[in-house]
């Protein structure tokens, strides 16, 4: 009688960390999954794309309309970003002005110059006043839209 309790206690404890050991190996497996999926996406998102010298590029990194996200556009002389539709970048954000900013070529250097927004522009999570600058990998962010500048 005490060597069936034992052997049912030993089944027991093999079956718990057998299953303990198989709900491990599925999280592992789905956290590899997971990993090499989002993988393209986000080559997708940062994929090279021919930009000459006289070329700059907003990249979408974050926006409420997701079919937003992953966006490039290129220009040369000026871009204009707001929510009218006669801008170069149209936001569907509520939080865009109508004109929200402008960015444009001065001395061979691209400045961003917010158009008297009420929910200002920010570079880098500050909020500008009057024209800034934009160097390479700066983070600008107008209302939910999150756009990266690269030249």
């Amino acid at each position: 009688m005490q060597a069936t309790a034992t052997i049912i206690k030993v089944l027991g404890i093999i079956l718990q960390y057998g299953l303990l050991f198989l709900l491990l190996y599925f999280v592992y497996k789905l956290i590899k999954f997971m990993k090499n999926d989002s993988r393209d996406v986000i080559e997708d998102i940062y994929a090279v794309t021919e930009i000459s010298n006289e070329e700059a590029v907003l990249t979408v990194l974050e926006a409420a309309d997701e079919a937003m996200v992953g966006q490039r556009f290129a220009f040369s002389d000026e871009i204009r970003i707001g929510r009218g539709s006669d801008n170069d970048i149209v936001l569907t954000d509520s939080f865009a002005s109508h004109h929200h900013a402008v960015i444009a070529l001065f001395n061979n250097l691209y400045a961003i110059e917010d158009l008297g927004s009420v929910n200002k522009t920010y570079v880098n999570g500050v909020p500008i006043d009057g024209r800034q600058y934009l160097q390479s990998g700066d983070i600008i962010t107008i209302g939910s839209v999150s756009l990266e500048f690269g030249r």
